[in-house]
């Protein structure tokens, strides 16, 4: 049994407000377009409640493989400043991943930085941060094409 800790620290700029940015979060629509795992992956909401006290459920994995379950409970939103909620990650009813993940958002110009910090708690071997970097760097990516596509 093993507890290993861990930070994932990012920060991109977009060229949209961040009225624009921060409703890419709020919006479950946006979420599973923004939020897609990628090619052979699936992903789906079986609950998406954007406020704070409430809980999100999504389900993911590869297709006809594991699924992961993650759980976000939201403990503050500010609406165009910051999201901080607390997350989980299960795979085949084991805990492998428990943290805290805060987003911030700065007017830059025309356009938006956003930062996001996801310190956590990977188990036994099953999760670990250089592989949650690379996730969250993929799906940056991808918040990134979503927000070029909406103008």
């Amino acid at each position: 049994m093993s507890i290993v800790e861990g930070t994932v620290d990012l920060t991109r700029d977009f060229d949209q407000p961040i009225a624009e940015v921060f409703a890419a979060w709020s919006s479950e629509d946006a979420q599973r377009t923004w939020g897609e795992p990628g090619e052979g992956w699936e992903m789906s909401f079986e609950r998406f409640r954007f406020h704070v006290g409430e809980t999100d459920i999504c389900r993911f994995g590869p297709k006809g493989g594991p699924q992961y379950i993650n759980e976000n409970r939201y403990l503050l939103i500010e609406p165009e400043q910051r999201i901080v909620y607390a997350t989980s990650l299960k795979s085949a009813d084991r805990l492998t991943f428990a943290g805290t993940l805060a987003i911030t958002f700065e007017t830059t110009g025309d356009g938006t930085r956003m930062r996001l910090i996801e310190q956590g708690l990977y188990f036994d071997g099953q999760d670990d941060v250089a592989g949650h970097r690379s996730g969250w760097e993929g799906m940056l990516e991808s918040l990134g094409k979503y927000l070029r596509g909406r103008r």
